[in-house]
């Protein structure tokens, strides 16, 4: 699959199989992550793959609390039928956390940006289209309190666990959301 089908045709998905993932495919979303841009190269993140569905009950039934309190907080109606089933469905979960003191120069400037989460991000995007490119479906889930995350899959404080991927067989996608187009998106500067 080349590069640019790959990032058009990945969609998040909310609906896998029961069928495992095999571990070398695993191995090959970890080393595409690993391979994500850093600020100075410092490589802030760290993964834990989590292959026992007792962790994924334990994240949905955290999330569900979650999802009550961001209802009452922002007022948005959809919130609430949010399904998160898909937590239980998803064989395998990858946590990715970041690791604050990895950042770049950047954390000296004026105003300092997060580098480490920025490269978790570029992490996550690679893993995510990696998984596509092998016919596995994904979703960056971060409908979740950081403490909870930190609970759940014995984070230390002072590490961030900046989101966790859904990774199975997808049962089927959905079509691709809208998307604006280059003209409202796009300013040049010549």
């Amino acid at each position: 699959m080349k590069c640019i089908e790959a990032i058009l045709g990945r969609r998040s998905c909310r609906s896998f199989k029961k069928q495992p993932v095999e571990a070398e495919k695993i191995k090959q979303m970890l080393e595409a992550a690993f391979y994500a841009p850093s600020p100075a190269n410092k490589q802030p993140w760290e993964f834990i793959v989590v292959n026992n569905p007792q962790y994924n009950a334990r994240l949905k039934e955290t999330s569900e609390i979650t999802k009550e309190k961001l209802a009452a907080r922002s007022g948005w109606q959809w919130i609430p039928a949010f399904n998160i089933e898909f937590l239980l469905q998803a064989p395998t979960l990858i946590v990715v956390v970041g690791d604050p003191a990895r950042n770049g120069a950047e954390q000296f400037l004026d105003v300092p940006s997060p580098g480490y989460l920025e490269a978790c991000s570029a992490a996550i995007q690679n893993m995510s289209l990696a998984a596509h490119s092998m016919d596995l479906g994904t979703l960056w889930f971060s409908l979740y309190e950081k403490a909870d995350a930190r609970q759940i899959f014995g984070i230390s404080e002072d590490k961030d666990p900046v989101g966790i991927i859904c990774v199975g067989y997808p049962e089927r996608l959905g079509k691709a959301p809208f998307r604006k187009g280059i003209e409202d998106k796009v300013r040049y500067i010549d």
